[in-house]
């Protein structure tokens, strides 16, 4: 059940955190550095559960953006206890986990029948996150970083559910 549903609420609730230290600072950094911590643990459980299950072509793409998802989410956590590298490990969080399920959406697309358009669309709204939220951070914009991670929550919202939808569960 956690596996099933646990995504369509994690990664909204995520991007949310996000924009709410990055665009509005309003959360303690002990909250997100915490929520670092769950994900990365949520990541290992989940693809050691369901790393068998995951055998087919499009989900070992996905299975792949997990486990590089756990060394990304891990060097989120590493940036509030390194203070020299703080910027680059975060950096490797953020840009991994705009990037990464876009280029995978857009990627296994083609694979996914009826549902291909939509993911897709989702990829697109991936790449679009990554680049709004690239530009925020070259121009030092809070209204770039905003969109990409509005961009982040709309798209990686739509993708968790479609494929919810896909395999039953909603």
């Amino acid at each position: 059940m956690i596996r099933e549903y646990g995504p369509i609420l994690l990664i909204p609730a995520a991007w949310i955190m996000s924009f709410l230290t990055m665009v509005y600072p309003g959360i303690d950094t002990y909250w997100i550095a915490h929520m670092h911590y769950f994900i990365t643990g949520f990541l290992a459980v989940f693809a050691l559960t369901s790393w068998k299950k995951m055998d087919k072509p499009v989900l070992k793409t996905w299975r792949l953006v997990i486990l590089l998802g756990i060394f990304a989410t891990a060097a989120g956590a590493l940036s509030f206890h390194i203070e020299d590298f703080s910027s680059i490990f975060g950096g490797i969080s953020v840009f991994y986990w705009l990037l990464a399920p876009g280029l995978a959406s857009y990627y296994t697309s083609e694979s996914l029948g009826e549902y291909s358009k939509a993911f897709r669309f989702t990829g697109y709204g991936g790449i679009t996150a990554f680049l709004l939220f690239l530009q925020g951070v070259v121009v030092d914009s809070q209204i770039f970083l905003a969109a990409g991670i509005i961009t982040a929550i709309v798209s990686q919202t739509s993708s968790i559910v479609l494929a919810a939808r896909m395999d039953g569960n909603i």
